[in-house]
């Protein structure tokens, strides 16, 4: 058994599993990165992770070898997580012996080095796993969109190829009753070696083994294999399908029966994905496409096609000199919206001002209008609403309470409604494409039962291609159509009466 190959240390209140070959003052090292101070030191490189987790390269000395290796340290996620690990394993324990188990069985994840666990009492304060790099290897998503960018002629044997193995290695994890809690593309490592392909799993904190695995968790896993829609054609995944069964002993009425019941959930999942009150929280974390900080009283989410971690930080330090030294479009009391350049891209600045203790812990309860702002436009990018490309928000902090906070979007060059229609230039026919285009606009909102909550003419831009909306902290979804009905009452009386109120000013001027 692998297991056998570690010792147990136990330095002060920490408790761990290491290999033994590794050096003490390489543990001593390592325990320093519980310490945020430790962590920012220039040695320990901090990679892309979830919100929940922080995750540092770093080079080893074992046996006179430089290793490169992974520290992965898991955050606590709310005082439930205190109870909970009482009496049940820490995530890196569950990942350290999911590891070990699928190495036992003939499947590859990255090689283990140490545990390390530290306690309060009976509590848990700390846990990290500490991993060696998986070298050239890349996800099977990664891979996939590799192959699919390239135009050699063995980019298409290759890609069958590697479905096929793929298909092959899950079968046999299914087979020998392992499940894998969250079978996603990108937690799949590929490294080819001459012809051969070697699938290395990672994050496997849920990853557990069965006598016989129930069908609703091998179902679960083909589903979320199945939910990578990028590169791939249906013929791939029917491929990756019959590899999967030649792995059991199913009929041919079974397998057909299967594969209807995983198209079937994954097309309500794909469906799930698109309303507008799902997924959510992948525009809060840190991911491929979103970086999320936490430091120095500040946190922020940024788009990464915006700027990258060490840009980042030094945006949240001159946010507010940037929105100074811009071209001020808005400055009152309330909020100040500034238009300036940075990573050549020209951007647009919202500052929610400080306004009172009592207005801070109302906007820390109910979550800051940045932060709104933030989740709303990409609700409306999702559906195909025009709006403002939101490209970060940060909140400053004082203590628990939101002290003010910031919208980052691109500047969109238009003219408001409001000004739009009293314009001289404007005939009356683009008027009437305008107004027909916004009552589309409006239609496409009450689809989805989503109202506005200020729908002013000054809160929608008219562009070269059409109207878009604008301030979107009091956007809002209703289940209830009754109580929809209603705020879309008030959206309506709030638009006609900006447009009463044109008219009634065009018949004072006659």
């Amino acid at each position: 058994m692998l297991d056998t190959e570690f010792n147990n240390v136990k330095i002060h209140n920490w408790k761990i599993r290491i290999r033994k070959e590794l050096l003490m003052c390489n543990i001593k090292d390592l325990l320093l990165l519980s310490n945020k101070n430790t962590q920012e030191q220039s040695r320990f490189i901090k990679v892309p992770s979830s919100e929940y987790t922080n995750v540092f390269k770093c080079d080893v000395c074992i046996n006179g070898t430089i290793h490169p290796l992974y520290l992965k340290q898991y955050l606590c996620r709310s005082a439930w997580d205190f109870l909970k690990h009482l009496f049940r394993a820490s995530p890196a324990k569950r990942s350290f012996r999911a590891s070990i188990m699928l190495q036992n069985n003939g499947f590859d994840a990255p090689i283990v080095i140490g545990l390390f666990e530290r306690r309060t009492g009976p509590f848990l304060i700390d846990n990290l796993l500490l991993t060696r790099e998986v070298k050239n290897a890349k996800s099977i998503g990664q891979c996939l969109t590799d192959m699919s960018r390239t135009l050699r002629k063995d980019t298409l044997p290759r890609k069958r190829n590697l479905i096929e193995c793929f298909g092959e290695t899950v079968g046999q994890m299914h087979t020998k009753g392992i499940f894998h809690g969250d079978l996603r593309l990108g937690n799949v490592l590929v490294q080819q070696k001459e012809e051969a392909w070697r699938f290395f799993f990672i994050d496997n904190e849920r990853t557990k083994k069965f006598q016989r695995l129930p069908t609703r968790l091998r179902l679960k896993n083909l589903v979320q294999i199945n939910m990578f829609q990028e590169n791939i054609s249906d013929t791939d995944r029917m491929r990756f399908f019959r590899k999967y069964c030649a792995q059991h002993t199913h009929t041919k009425e079974a397998e057909k029966a299967l594969a209807k019941h995983v198209l079937k959930k994954t097309e309500q999942r794909l469906r799930n994905k698109k309303k507008p009150t799902k997924s959510m929280k992948k525009y809060l974390r840190t991911n491929k496409k979103y970086l999320r900080i936490n430091t120095e009283g500040w946190l922020a989410v940024f788009d990464r096609s915006f700027c990258q971690e060490p840009e980042a930080l030094n945006f949240v330090r001159n946010v507010a000199a940037l929105i100074q030294q811009g071209e001020f479009l808005k400055n009152g009391d309330t909020s100040s919206v500034s238009r300036s350049m940075w990573n050549n891209k020209n951007i647009v600045t919202k500052q929610y001002n400080h306004r009172g203790f009592c207005h801070s812990l109302r906007h820390t309860i109910k979550r800051s209008r940045a932060l709104r702002c933030w989740i709303n436009g990409h609700r409306l990018f999702n559906l195909g609403i025009p709006t403002p490309k939101p490209l970060a928000y940060l909140e400053q902090r004082k203590g628990l309470l939101v002290w003010k906070s910031y919208l980052v979007t691109e500047f969109v060059d238009g003219q408001m409604l409001y000004d739009f229609e009293r314009d001289a230039n404007v005939s009356q026919q683009q008027l009437s494409r305008i107004i027909g285009q916004i009552e589309e606009l409006l239609e496409k909102l009450a689809k989805h039962r989503i109202s506005h909550g200020d729908l002013k003419h000054t809160n929608i831009l008219i562009t070269q291609n059409g109207p878009i909306l604008t301030d979107l902290d009091t956007m809002r979804v209703h289940r209830l159509k009754g109580i929809y009905n209603l705020k879309r009452a008030r959206d309506m009386a709030r638009f006609l009466k900006d447009i009463q109120d044109i008219e009634g000013k065009d018949e004072n001027k006659t």
